[in-house]
């Protein structure tokens, strides 16, 4: 990958946020509302400036009548760009939170059902490690570091690519720390050539998947090959602070970790537990 932010190749290095003195209060919205003319259909939320943090309800109220609250913070900023390039799934995801909220499923200690919470991780760190080797997808699934890492490192540009999803994940990788972690579902693909177009199809579908917070397979991204210069230095990934073992897991669970293949049009769902995984 080329460009000195290679995590925002979705959505172009220009995208980078760099706020400046002086600027309209408000000015955010109003950049994201340019672009939004310029390259989305009109049927997209508009973004509308925000002085204030909503509950996480009423922000998606807000986002289902059509406006989405933005502040002129960077975490806005990029969740204003996955707007613009993923809006199917960010309306998924929104729509989703809705329904939810309205059949008044059974809750967690912090008020949000199972899926709501799995949604919100997404929504925020969400990632899909895009491949078209099954070493890579299940050296993710085993928290197997040194075989994603180091074995395939020379490959990776050939074999892999990690788009980021998640907007806090974006805002996060201006100052990065060696922990800093995806929730990432692996997506086994035929080709990485010419795919960019099936991205939107492809995002929208695995999110119509999630269930749970065990959905996801944590990946540190500053261990990505070639997104940091760290990452080259010996021994950096027998960190076991970072690079951890997969947990043994405590009985038995409906929920597993999430494995997909997609050929631009199909989605073909496995798990890593106790099934068998797509080809």
């Amino acid at each position: 990958m080329t460009g000195p932010f290679p995590w925002l190749w979705p959505y172009g290095d220009a995208s980078f946020f760099r706020s400046e003195t002086g600027l309209t209060e408000g000015w955010v919205a109003l950049m994201l509302n340019a672009w939004r003319e310029e390259v989305v259909a009109h049927h997209l939320p508009r973004f509308v400036a925000s002085f204030e943090a909503l509950g996480a309800l009423d922000y998606e109220r807000c986002v289902h009548k059509g406006q989405i609250p933005t502040r002129d913070l960077g975490h806005d900023w990029y969740n204003g760009l996955v707007w613009l390039r993923f809006a199917q799934a960010k309306q998924r995801i929104n729509a989703a939170h809705i329904e939810d909220s309205d059949r008044q499923s059974v809750r967690t200690s912090n008020g949000r059902s199972r899926l709501r919470d799995a949604l919100t991780l997404f929504d925020e760190s969400g990632a899909l490690l895009l491949t078209t080797n099954a070493i890579v997808r299940d050296a993710l699934l085993d928290q197997d570091w040194e075989t994603l890492f180091v074995y395939e490192r020379k490959h990776w540009d050939q074999r892999a690519r990690l788009l980021v999803f998640g907007h806090g994940l974006l805002d996060s990788l201006h100052n990065p720390h060696r922990g800093l972690c995806a929730k990432a579902i692996p997506v086994l693909l035929p080709s990485l050539d010419g795919f960019e177009s099936s991205l939107p199809a492809l995002l929208d579908s695995v999110i119509g998947q999630i269930q749970d917070p065990a959905n996801f397979s944590p990946i540190p991204v500053m261990g990505i090959p070639g997104w940091f210069e760290e990452s080259n230095q010996l021994g950096y990934y027998n960190d076991r602070s970072v690079y951890r073992a997969k947990p043994t897991p405590k009985g038995s669970s409906p929920h597993e970790r999430l494995a997909f293949a997609f050929d631009a049009s199909t989605l073909a769902l496995g798990k890593c537990v106790g099934q068998s995984l797509p080809d």
